[in-house]
């Protein structure tokens, strides 16, 4: 019997009571755990289904505040890790579930699903789901493009979704993870890829489940939304590919210690709206460039290769990104990571210009020519860049 866990915070209660509602409903399922940030609306609406519930499905509903567990920025991680430290201490059941709280096509099968991944005997099973052609733009450019270029023959590059909120841990993940001072320190949005990092290094077996409805969730207007995410990612990325030696990995190459067993079901359906949708605010994005310039930004470009920091530059006037292909946003990847300066304000200024530059490239050149073309190109520039990265291409040590 499994456990669901729900992290929330400020969403909208009807939302997260269906998806409550169904998760006790399934039969695999003994109880539900909410994880609220605060005693909000959402908060005292599960507070007030508890009863209710068992009565109706003899499924418990368990609605608590995230501990202080961390020592990075209060958010997803604490509430996350909350939820793992509950699951070892209050449980004996063998498995837990995570969902996000805003998916608005969540429904019994995302569980069948997963259930039966781990039947199968795997450790860890991710959801992995199609998006818009311009969504995942921080798992594609920041999480997936760090993993290709510092750890090239490891699985983490082959991941569909590394940071993705749906998954599944048996109770020996759970255990590894609450034991491991790095994942209970990732108290902020860095948690995703610390679970996906220790997962791969710690040898566990991984099943990636495809849910082609998508995972439909309310999605951003201009990328300025992403920007705390974004900084987050990065800066664990940058943590642990410094001291790979720290982590488990060895050699130069970043060869885990032992290979993982990992599967991933093929994409074989695309909804309509999804392979339709652009999702973010173009326009409105492009003036962000030009936004909060400093002198010390424009010296701190320096550090990058002239044709990044002249092209980046150029939007103290007018919005420019032409510059920012698939080949300069590794060479700036690779300069971020070495000179990147974690609580900076201006760095973290500059890298939101830099990632801004490299999605709006991507968006008008390869996203506009369609969701196919755009699929398949996401996945060849990983390989690309595992492949340059391998013949030791990129330093950022």
């Amino acid at each position: 019997m499994s456990l669901v866990a729900i992290p929330f915070k400020s969403e909208v209660p009807d939302t997260v009571l269906n998806l409550v509602e169904i998760a006790a409903s399934h039969p695999r399922v003994k109880g539900v755990l909410a994880i609220g940030a605060e005693e909000d609306d959402t908060f005292r609406a599960l507070r007030g289904r508890q009863e209710g519930l068992q009565r109706e499905n003899g499924t418990f509903l368990e609605v608590i505040l995230q501990e202080r567990i961390g020592t990075k920025r209060p958010g997803k991680g604490d509430a996350m890790n909350t939820a793992l430290k509950w699951f070892l201490e209050e449980t004996d059941l063998s498995r837990i579930h995570f969902y996000d709280a805003d998916i608005t096509s969540f429904t019994a099968d995302w569980i069948t699903q997963a259930e039966e991944g781990a039947d199968l005997g795997f450790d860890v099973v991710r959801h992995y789901f199609p998006r818009t052609s311009t969504d995942g733009m921080i798992t594609f450019l920041i999480t997936r493009t760090g993993f290709a270029l510092r750890w090239p023959t490891s699985e983490l590059p082959w991941i569909q979704q590394p940071l993705g909120g749906e998954l599944l841990f048996t109770r020996q993940v759970v255990e590894d993870l609450v034991a491991n001072p790095i994942v209970q320190a990732q108290s902020d949005w860095g948690i995703d890829t610390v679970y996906t990092f220790f997962n791969v290094r710690d040898g566990h077996s991984m099943y990636e489940s495809y849910r082609p409805e998508g995972k439909v969730h309310t999605l951003y207007g201009k990328l300025a939304e992403l920007r705390t995410m974004l900084v987050e990612c990065f800066s664990v990325v940058q943590e642990l590919s410094r001291a790979p030696e720290n982590h488990g990995w060895r050699g130069t190459d970043h060869t885990p210690t032992g290979g993982i067993v990992h599967r991933v079901e093929p994409q074989f359906q695309v909804p309509l709206p999804i392979i339709e949708n652009v999702g973010f605010d173009i326009q409105g994005t492009m003036a962000l460039l030009l936004e909060g310039w400093t002198n010390r930004q424009e010296e701190l470009l320096n550090y990058f290769d002239r044709p990044i920091r002249d092209g980046l530059l150029g939007n103290r006037e007018t919005p420019n990104f032409e510059f920012m292909g698939e080949d300069a946003w590794a060479q700036a990847y690779c300069t971020l990571l070495e000179k990147y300066e974690q609580g900076d304000a201006d760095w973290e200024d500059l890298i939101f210009k830099l990632w801004t530059a490299r999605v709006l490239n991507y968006s008008v050149n390869v996203a506009l020519r369609g969701y196919g073309f755009a699929r398949r190109y996401r996945h060849t520039t990983i390989v690309r860049y595992l492949k340059r990265a391998y013949f030791g291409e990129c330093s950022g040590r």
